[in-house]
């Protein structure tokens, strides 16, 4: 009798266990929305704490060696120079930055006295008013390569003007060029008969006493009617230079057919390296230039 009244309190103890689990556990459910709610660090649960460790006490040092840092991964600002503030850079960023292989902006223009051009000599321009807007920028480069330049422009003028301008054998004589630079022709991009121009290209070429020379056809703003292909076709022994083979989308002046300020600078940058790629030079003609191709 008397353990049979033990065995019945033993069961109604586990039976109110049994009763309580589940209000426990409610309680416990309750407790982790709040604290989800409220922002709170969660507690861990005794199950959680109860659970055993299925890792190794301590984990192997990683290979340093052969570990590859992730792509994304952030480079610690006390590795990195820059302003307090910054964005943090990514290793890749990073790497890029360091790397001189690799330009983040165009490069800049050759130093004109990088060419090697023969110092101490002069070069002549002549023509209308597009000699004008790339001499002066063209004149300032070969300055700075240690050489000497003269510009010589009428703006309106056309190739008989200087075919038989007796003004240009002048030029000659006076400063003996060893490079002559003729920009001319803009002015007669409407004619109907180009090819009446022929004689005088030839004209013109014949009063430079057969120096190097190159003429330089400027870029269009409009498709002419053949003056270049008549000049193209008798200005030898001059080497022929198209503009719009070395620069393209040239800015305009207000007028839309002048180059701006900038583009005349881009301009003269161009006829610079083309005129370092095309010269030869001999021991009496400094300036000679390749063949025609």
């Amino acid at each position: 009798m008397q353990e049979s009244r033990r065995r019945s309190r033993l069961e109604q103890h586990l039976l109110s266990v049994d009763l309580l689990y589940p209000i426990v556990r409610g309680a416990v459910a309750l407790v982790s929305l709040a604290t989800a709610a409220f922002g709170c660090a969660a507690t861990p649960s005794a199950a959680t704490l109860a659970a055993p460790s299925l890792a190794p006490s301590t984990a192997p040092a990683p290979n340093t060696a052969a570990a590859a840092t992730p792509s994304d991964a952030l480079v610690p600002a006390s590795s990195t120079s820059g302003t307090a503030g910054a964005a943090p850079q990514t290793a890749d960023t990073a790497t890029a930055s360091k790397n001189p292989s690799e330009p983040t902006s165009p490069p800049s223009p050759a130093d004109p006295a990088s060419y090697g051009f023969p110092k101490d000599t002069l070069i002549l321009h002549v023509g209308d008013s597009f000699a004008g807007s790339l001499g002066v920028p063209l004149g300032k480069r070969f300055k700075a390569a240690g050489m000497r330049t003269v510009l010589e422009f009428e703006t309106a003028s056309y190739v008989p003007t200087w075919a038989s301008n007796p003004e240009l054998p002048k030029y000659v004589d006076k400063y003996r060029p060893s490079l002559v630079i003729i920009t001319l022709g803009a002015n007669e991009v409407e004619l109907t008969n180009p090819e009446q121009r022929a004689s005088g290209v030839k004209r013109l070429v014949g009063k430079l006493g057969g120096r190097p020379c190159v003429w330089v056809i400027p870029p269009l703003w409009k498709p002419d009617t053949g003056i270049f292909k008549v000049i193209r076709e008798n200005s030898a022994p001059c080497r022929v230079l198209e503009s719009d083979a070395i620069v393209q989308n040239v800015a305009r002046k207000p007028d839309k057919i002048h180059p701006s300020d900038a583009a005349r600078e881009i301009w003269a940058d161009a006829v610079l390296a083309w005129l370092a790629k095309e010269r030869v030079g001999a021991p009496d003609r400094p300036w000679e230039l390749r063949p025609a191709p």
